[in-house]
């Protein structure tokens, strides 16, 4: 399914069914009463002198819905108020920042004693290298630095990754 808007289809003629699709979208947007008489009128013209998918892009930028070639119409992020972005953004959807809070057993919240201690892991990992380093050489006290993602790993990976497929 190809919109008018996408980016990368925006220097595609247009075809004459193509053409049409974008002048019966705006009369449905009309008969809606989202648009006046004269507004019409000059979208249709410009609709029907359109060359490109890219032409059409700016006749539709302020109305909800996006129309799609294929006849489709979906909603249009770009058209949206505010208020509706507001309203959008507290619908579930697929996006993981927008799904509900996990329950029970996969929930694990990260505390605070864990921040800690991943935020303190690379300055004890630092002290102990040189530590160990000037007591018994430092041919391995590099291996102190494995603490950084170890205490990385314990912290934030004790879910088994269930936090990302929320």
């Amino acid at each position: 399914m190809t919109d008018f808007g996408d980016p990368s289809s925006a220097s595609l003629r247009l075809s004459n069914d193509e053409r049409e699709r974008a002048v019966a979208a705006l009369q449905s947007h009309a008969a809606q009463g989202r648009l006046s008489e004269a507004e019409l009128q000059s979208r249709v013209a410009a609709a029907r002198s359109a060359v490109t998918r890219g032409d059409l892009q700016p006749l539709f930028a302020d109305l909800p819905g996006v129309l799609h070639l294929d006849g489709a119409d979906t909603p249009n992020p770009a058209a949206s108020s505010p208020a509706a972005a507001a309203w959008q953004a507290s619908q579930p959807g697929p996006s993981p920042w927008n799904s509900p809070p996990a329950t029970g057993d996969q929930a694990r919240p990260v505390t605070r004693w864990g921040l800690l201690v991943v935020s303190i892991a690379p300055f004890v990992a630092v002290v102990l290298f040189f530590l160990t380093g000037m007591a018994w050489g430092y041919a391995y006290s590099w291996l102190w630095f494995l603490l950084i993602p170890l205490a990385g790993a314990l912290v934030y990976g004790a879910d088994g990754g269930d936090r990302r497929r929320r």
